[in-house]
């Protein structure tokens, strides 16, 4: 099955770090055909990725134009002029002052799609501070949250950045409700997500009492954790939900204890810790997985990745690197029975593709040499 669902779409990515590039390499899993913006390359003795994580950036192909220049700025519009989604993270202000804002591309290209994150949003207060996932950790709650749920004296760091993460995936949702609008209205628009909103709407569970607090109320010492229990193990650790009444049965019963039968009690998961402790990961999981209860391993990052589950759903991609020669990759979580998903390339070089792009855009041998030469455009490519 060759057919992919965004095929024909022309995706302009003017994204860097990791919210928007994880956006963008979910288009292109999905077929789209995303022509990453960066940075001209300085001199060096190798080839230079393409910024952003290798990952972030499977299936795109690289030009490296200079914006501070008026040529580079040229090639960028002529670049805009064919795409259907432009996709861009600075800070609010920036790309219009390039002449690469949303009121200017899409003068005259109503259809247009435009797609910006920030930290603070287009328009407030606050359009003009800078931010990473970590300032929406902070801001939005999920520092206070873990705090809470762990019982630790500080506030302490996600491992991963999580604001990021969820942002980029909302910007991806956003643009397939834009493109489905077009479809219906023949117009474009401008979707406007930021890294604080995606931040607070990913706590929505956990944010209603403090939302419905009364005057005499305090919604801070009122507020309740919600936290999954880990459990010790004679040699690792496992996470055992309850969730329902029929799980706490089933649970019990797997670990030994036939004479439960009456409702979960208030000390559940204390008895589930006594019970799991005397026993190894494999006899745990044996036996919950014989009993239908629900379990989790508690696995590293090494092994995670090396489950036979993720590699028979297809979840490990191994594409050509430019650089190392081959790079495993996480593929798409998305599985549709009628098209394929996944990335489709490796990681590109910094303007990999420089030239062709710009002969695509109508320039000339002579011209291209002259915007390589000036500085304007760098090209990199593999030794």
């Amino acid at each position: 099955m060759a057919r992919r669902v965004l095929e024909g779409i022309e995706v302009l990515d003017f994204t860097r770090v990791v919210a928007g590039p994880l956006c963008t390499r979910m288009l292109a899993d999905a077929g789209a055909n995303v022509l990453k913006v960066d940075r001209p390359t300085p001199e060096t003795d190798g080839p230079m990725r393409a910024t952003g994580s290798p990952a972030a950036n499977l299936g795109k192909r690289s030009i490296a134009v200079d914006l501070s220049q008026p040529d580079g700025v040229a090639v960028a519009r002529d670049l805009a002029a064919r795409a259907d989604v432009i996709v861009e993270n600075f800070t609010p202000g920036v790309m219009a002052r390039w002449g690469l804002g949303y009121e200017q591309l899409s003068a005259g290209r109503p259809e247009l799609i435009y797609a910006s994150i920030s930290g603070f949003g287009q328009s407030g207060p606050e359009t003009d501070r800078r931010a990473y996932g970590a300032v929406a950790h902070a801001e939005a709650g999920l520092l206070w949250v873990q705090q809470q749920a762990q019982g630790a004296e500080v506030p302490f760091a996600p491992g991963i950045t999580v604001a990021d993460i969820v942002t980029g995936m909302n910007t991806f949702s956003g643009i397939l409700a834009a493109l489905y609008d077009r479809q219906q209205t023949g117009k474009g628009q401008q979707i406007d997500v930021t890294l604080m909103e995606s931040q607070l709407a990913m706590l929505s569970e956990v944010s209603t009492p403090p939302l419905n607090a009364t005057a005499d109320s305090d919604p801070e010492a009122e507020w309740r954790a919600f936290r999954h229990p880990v459990h010790a193990t004679k040699d690792g650790h496992v996470t055992i939900n309850i969730g329902s009444p029929h799980n706490w049965l089933r649970i019990a019963h797997a670990l030994g204890h036939p004479e439960v039968t009456g409702d979960q009690p208030a000390d559940a998961n204390e008895q589930i810790a006594s019970w799991v402790a005397p026993l190894t990961l494999d006899q745990v999981a044996e036996a919950m997985r014989a009993a239908g209860a629900p379990y989790g391993v508690v696995r590293t990052m090494p092994d995670a990745v090396n489950l036979p589950y993720f590699e028979d759903r297809g979840m490990i991609a191994e594409l050509p690197d430019p650089i190392v020669g081959s790079l495993r990759a996480i593929s798409s979580p998305i599985h549709l029975s009628n098209a394929d998903t996944g990335p489709t390339a490796g990681p590109p070089l910094a303007g990999e593709h420089s030239r062709e792009v710009l002969a695509d855009i109508g320039r000339s041998a002579e011209q291209i040499d002259a915007l390589i030469a000036g500085g304007t455009v760098s090209e990199s490519l593999a030794d």
